[in-house]
C-alpha cells in the first residue's frame, strides 16, 4: 500500500496538463507530476484513498495543499494516474466499452494495474471487461503489449486469460524470430512454470532445425545460464523418454493371458504400431510436438485398425484406453521435462496409467 508522504524534491515538478484542476481539494504527486484532484471520486470510489486521505493530521499540517508540500505516492507511475483519473473524470458516454478501441489498451491496463492495488473494486472490473472485449482478436494486439498484458492478468489471478495471452506471444516470437527475453523475463518473473516451458520449446525448435545444441552465444543475447541448463536438461529428457517410448512393443491391453499377448498379439501389432510411430515423427518431427505425437500415435492406429484380423480386439481395447487417457491434457504438460520436481515419469506404452502421471 503507498504512504502518504511529504518530500522535499529538488527537481520541478509538472503540473499534468489534463488532471491539474483550479478547483481541485488535494495536489498529490506521482514521479515528477503534480495532480490537483476533488478527494471525493478517489475516496468514494477507493477504500484505500479513503483511508488514506482520513488519516488524522497534526495541527499545521499543509500536506496536499500546495505544489510545495504534495501528498506523494512513492513507488506509483505517473501514467497509471492518469488513465485513472481520465475515466473517472470522463462523462459516461466516454465510459461506454463499444466507444473504446485498441488503441486505448496501454491505459487500460494502467488503469486496472493501479485500481487492483488501491481497492478500486468497480473500476478493476470495468477495465478487465474492456480488456477482455478488446481481445477478442489477439491478433490485432501490438506485440509491445503483450508483457504487460500477461503481466495484468498474472496480477489479477485469471489464469486462462494469462496463458492464452503467453500462447499467442510464443506464436509471434517464433513466427516473427523474435527474442525469447522478454517473455522468458516476464514467465520467470510471474514464476509461471508452464509458460517458461513453453519458451524454452521455442529454444529448442531453433537449435534442432540449426542443428546445434552448443548454445554458448545465448548467454551474451540475454538468457542466464540457469535457463541454458534447463533447456538443454528438459531437451535430454525428452529425448531419452521417446527413444525409450519407440522402442518398445505395442502396449499390454490387459485384455488377454500375457502368454496369447506375446505369441500372438505383438506379431499382429507390431507393424502397425512401428507405422504409427513412424508417421507421428514424419508429421510432428520436432520432439516438443510430444503431445501431438502422442495424440496422432492413437488416431493412426483406430484409423488403420477397422477390417477384422486375429487378436483386433484385443489391439482396439489399447487403442481405446490409449485415446482415453490422451484427453486429458495435462497427463502431457512437457513442463514436468523442464521441472523434475512436478514427477516426471518416462512414457511407457505397456502400463497405460502411467500415462496419467506424466
Amino acid at each position: 500500500m503507498a504512504a502518504l508522504q511529504s518530500t522535499v524534491h529538488s527537481n520541478s515538478p509538472n503540473r499534468d496538463k489534463d488532471h491539474y484542476h483550479e478547483t481541485g481539494d488535494s495536489i498529490i504527486r506521482v514521479e515528477n507530476v503534480l495532480f490537483k484532484i476533488h478527494k471525493f471520486p478517489l475516496t468514494h470510489n477507493s477504500s484505500v484513498f479513503a483511508t488514506m486521505f482520513n488519516l488524522p493530521v497534526g495541527i499545521g499540517n499543509m500536506e496536499g495543499l500546495s505544489d510545495d508540500i504534495p501528498i506523494v505516492l512513492e513507488g506509483e507511475k505517473a501514467e497509471d494516474l492518469q488513465a485513472v483519473l481520465k475515466y473517472i473524470y470522463a462523462p459516461p458516454v466516454q465510459t461506454q466499452m463499444e466507444r473504446i478501441t485498441i488503441a486505448a489498451l496501454p491505459e487500460i491496463i494502467s488503469l486496472v494495474k493501479l485500481s487492483h492495488k488501491y481497492g478500486m473494486d468497480h473500476w478493476k472490473e470495468w477495465g478487465v471487461q474492456v480488456v477482455k472485449r478488446l481481445l477478442d482478436d489477439l491478433d490485432s494486439v501490438p506485440t509491445e503489449h503483450l508483457q504487460p498484458l500477461y503481466s495484468l492478468y498474472n496480477l489479477v489471478g485469471d489464469a486462462a486469460a494469462r496463458a492464452r495471452v503467453m500462447k499467442h506471444w510464443c506464436e509471434v516470437i517464433e513466427a516473427n524470430k523474435l527474442s525469447i527475453v522478454p517473455a522468458l523475463d516476464a514467465a520467470s518473473t510471474c514464476d509461471d512454470q508452464d509458460a517458461m516451458t513453453d519458451v524454452y520449446c521455442i529454444q529448442i525448435r531453433r537449435w534442432e532445425k540449426a542443428n546445434v545444441f552448443e548454445p554458448t552465444s545465448y548467454s551474451e543475447e540475454g538468457v542466464c545460464e540457469a535457463h541454458i541448463q534447463r533447456i538443454r536438461s528438459g531437451y535430454m529428457s525428452l529425448s531419452l523418454s521417446w527413444s525409450q517410448f519407440r522402442s518398445r512393443e505395442s502396449p499390454y491391453p490387459h485384455y488377454c493371458t500375457e502368454d496369447t499377448y506375446k505369441a500372438h498379439c505383438i506379431p499382429s501389432s507390431r507393424q502397425k504400431w512401428a507405422e504409427a510411430i513412424a508417421d507421428a515423427e514424419a508429421r510432428y518431427p520436432h520432439l516438443t510436438q510430444l503431445t501431438s505425437r502422442l495424440s496422432h500415435i492413437a488416431e493412426y492406429l483406430q484409423d488403420n485398425n477397422r477390417r477384422p484380423v486375429p487378436f483386433s480386439r484385443c489391439f482396439f481395447r489399447v487403442v481405446k484406453l490409449f485415446q482415453s487417457e490422451l484427453r486429458n491434457v495435462h497427463t502431457y504438460s512437457l513442463t514436468k521435462f523442464f521441472f523434475p520436481a512436478r514427477e516426471l515419469v518416462s512414457i511407457d506404452p505397456n502400463d497405460i496409467p502411467v500415462y496419467s502421471q506424466l
